[in-house]
């Protein structure tokens, strides 16, 4: 599994498209024109650009020769390859791309903000929160749920009675299973990530048939690009001294 923690706010659009923000589809042009804010619709223009940049150099692509399709429920696949199967989650300005070839996967990310961890929100749609849940218990739980049904195409109205959440004393919680969806198990895993400085931490879960260890990767990483910037300029000087 490949997955990647992307600030959009620091994706310069060179990183994603020679021609910002050529490569959207109609509907992507759309549904950006429906945002009240411009760093709103950017950010989406970004997220949609920078997954098919990710995911077409993971498949050896151009990013304009591949295509991304969504089923009826929305859960987005890869036409020309059946076999890859992708999730994405948008929180603010962050996006969470993971991609695998072991068979379904959900993917989902939070900001993590004292002001949104309401354990109302997630009783509404998941009634199984223990009475004794702390706040702290939202952002695992949420980020599973989310991931949980990302990864069965059912989304929270219909699937999230599907789930089967163990809430522990320390606030942790896992995946139990997902009924209804077929007899192998499903797997999830939920950990904080470092982000920003105005919000420093981001809670990221993954949901998948296989689970093996996930590395999540910063992306652009800036320090890299750095240390292969100075390299090129290094190996021009030498070339440039020894002619």
């Amino acid at each position: 599994m490949d997955a990647w923690l992307v600030d959009l706010d620091q994706v310069d659009p060179t990183d994603i498209s020679a021609h910002y923000p050529e490569g959207l589809t109609e509907e992507e042009l759309r549904r950006g024109a429906e945002f009240v804010h411009a760093r709103a619709a950017h950010r989406f223009y970004r997220a949609r650009l920078t997954v098919r940049r990710l995911l077409a150099d993971r498949l050896g692509l151009a990013a304009r020769d591949l295509r991304i399709h969504y089923d009826p429920a929305g859960k987005p696949y890869l036409p020309d390859r059946p076999g890859t199967h992708v999730s994405w989650s948008r929180s603010d300005g962050l996006l969470l791309l993971g991609a695998t070839e072991t068979g379904p996967i959900g993917v989902d990310v939070e900001l993590v903000r004292p002001a949104t961890a309401s354990l109302d929100v997630l009783t509404f749609v998941y009634p199984g929160v223990p009475a004794g849940a702390t706040p702290e218990t939202f952002f695992h739980a949420w980020t599973l749920l989310e991931a949980a049904v990302k990864a069965t195409g059912r989304g929270l109205t219909d699937g999230a009675r599907d789930v089967d959440l163990d809430f522990g004393p320390d606030g942790a919680v896992t995946l139990r299973g997902i009924t209804g969806h077929g007899t192998l198990p499903w797997h999830g895993h939920t950990a904080l990530q470092p982000t920003r400085q105005d919000s420093p931490w981001a809670m990221t879960a993954f949901v998948s048939r296989e689970l093996p260890p996930v590395t999540v990767l910063p992306w652009p990483d800036r320090a890299r690009d750095l240390v292969r910037v100075r390299a090129r300029a290094r190996a021009r000087a030498g070339g440039l001294t020894a002619s």
